[in-house]
């Protein structure tokens, strides 16, 4: 392995002519020396800093192009753990390049294997959960950012069913289309009717159920605390029959980002059950479909029934996230083990990318007391969420003149969508909806990625998790 030694420096950048060492000019505030293998973070004065600004400090290294795989972070005095882990997280995440269709590659999507620290790491700097944390989130990136051809709902299942190989206390339940239908989710089976038809089985409509129980609920099988994740899980979605134009259906891979996320933060249940309360229920559920085109697909005008009874009127087969996740949240309302709380992740709607860009994702709710507690785990994390409201009034633009209600309506679609959501939630399960389009798959290089999957939310879920 090659070694880059990193060097954080806490005091202000040297000014024009001072004496540096390698170079007598003022550097930028991370500086790298190719020839002495040395990347030097000016971190300022230790008084005016703070986890954002040295995450944004030491993402803004061109990691890209350094291309060691072992670093060596020498603290100076950054004694702080939280800062320490702040620059070991930016580090390792933007070290991860999704590059492994590329000839010359050689398929490294790891860029940074080892990191040593000097002198030792501060003993509350817990590199164990850290670095679990972001080996799920790499593996959230590679699944998004791989062909839809690879990723379709039958090695989604795989992936659910090797993580229940792993770990004896988590376990998995596939609902195929045949039991789908029993069950009534016509809405899911809709969303997946052209790959049900013309495409083989793995490419099948289904809905997986993961669940995770804590030591002590196995034991006695009984628990004080139950949380349900829901991930909108569109393999590929052409739009359907309101056809996507090419430029909009390019990345669309990525319309399974929510149940990648709900995976993912699976794997990293797998590895650190002994960070999660003993008493806990997590279930996870994960809606899968291939949004397809052909002469099976669904079309607007139709009307649906839900798996609760709720007859939907389709209005655009391009809004099909939200037609999906309202089996998901009937089948998690029906569970006789009924959760007291739930979280769905969605790459939902064009509309909160408009609203809020690449930096929050939108938060949604029925219980402000959850929300607030959702949004600070987020925000410890680095992880943005901004409330959205549900104004009642909304709903009046969804009535539908031959069926219970419309899945969608143009304005404001993101707001919309979160009401017709709340439909298929039982009133006694404390929900947040969270519409990830704008960060689960970014355009352009953000802070802790580059363009495409990011794994938003797998670090903000794992410490709302910790902290029921």
């Amino acid at each position: 392995m090659s070694r880059l030694r990193v060097e954080l420096l806490l005091k202000d950048e040297p000014g024009a002519g001072e004496e540096i060492g390698l170079n007598e000019r003022k550097p930028s505030k991370t500086q790298y020396h190719l020839s002495e293998k040395l990347l030097r973070v000016y971190l300022g004065p230790k008084n005016d800093l703070n986890i954002k600004k040295v995450r944004e400090i030491v993402s803004s290294a061109d990691w890209k192009n350094i291309s060691e795989t072992e670093v060596e972070l020498n603290l100076g005095d950054l004694g702080d753990a939280k800062l320490v882990e702040a620059v070991y997280e930016m580090i390792v995440l933007k070290s991860i390049l999704f590059d492994k269709y590329k000839s010359d590659s050689g398929d490294r999507q790891v860029q940074v294997k080892k990191v040593s620290f000097k002198p030792n790491k501060p003993v509350d700097f817990d590199q164990v959960y850290r670095s679990k944390v972001i080996d799920s989130i790499k593996f959230c990136r590679d699944i998004v950012n791989s062909n839809a051809s690879n990723i379709n709902a039958g090695q989604i299942q795989k992936f659910a069913e090797n993580l229940s190989k792993e770990n004896k206390n988590i376990n998995v339940k596939t609902i195929d289309a045949i039991q789908a239908k029993k069950l009534g989710m016509e809405c899911l089976l809709a969303v997946g009717a052209e790959s049900l038809k013309n495409q083989s089985s793995s490419f099948h409509p289904r809905m997986i159920e993961m669940t995770y129980t804590g030591s002590k609920y196995s034991a006695t099988k009984n628990f004080s605390k139950h949380i349900a994740l829901v991930g909108k899980g569109i393999t590929y979605d052409t739009g359907g029959l309101c056809l996507k134009p090419t430029g909009y259906m390019l990345d669309m891979k990525s319309d399974m980002t929510g149940a990648a996320t709900v995976l993912s933060v699976f794997s990293a249940i797998a590895n650190l059950t002994s960070y999660l309360p003993d008493d806990i229920k997590i279930t996870g559920v994960m809606a899968l479909a291939e949004n397809g085109f052909g002469g099976s697909s669904y079309k607007p005008g139709d009307v649906l029934r839900a798996m609760n009874g709720t007859t939907v009127e389709v209005v655009d087969t391009d809004a099909e996230g939200r037609l999906v996740l309202a089996d998901a949240l009937s089948y998690v309302s029906s569970l006789k083990d009924k959760p007291e709380y739930c979280v769905d992740l969605a790459t939902l709607t064009g509309s909160i990318v408009a609203t809020l860009g690449e930096i929050a994702a939108g938060a949604m709710t029925n219980n402000d007391g959850f929300k607030d507690k959702v949004i600070k785990a987020f925000k410890e994390e680095g992880e943005n969420l901004w409330h959205m409201p549900l104004f009642p009034e909304y709903k009046d633009t969804l009535k539908s003149a031959i069926a219970d209600i419309k899945h969608c309506n143009t304005r404001p679609d993101a707001l919309c969508a979160g009401i017709f959501l709340q439909e298929f939630v039982d009133k006694s399960i404390k929900w947040v909806h969270l519409d990830i389009a704008g960060v689960g798959f970014i355009e352009e290089d953000g802070l802790w990625s580059y363009k495409g999957a990011t794994g938003f939310g797998v670090k903000g879920l794992m410490n709302l998790l910790k902290s029921l």
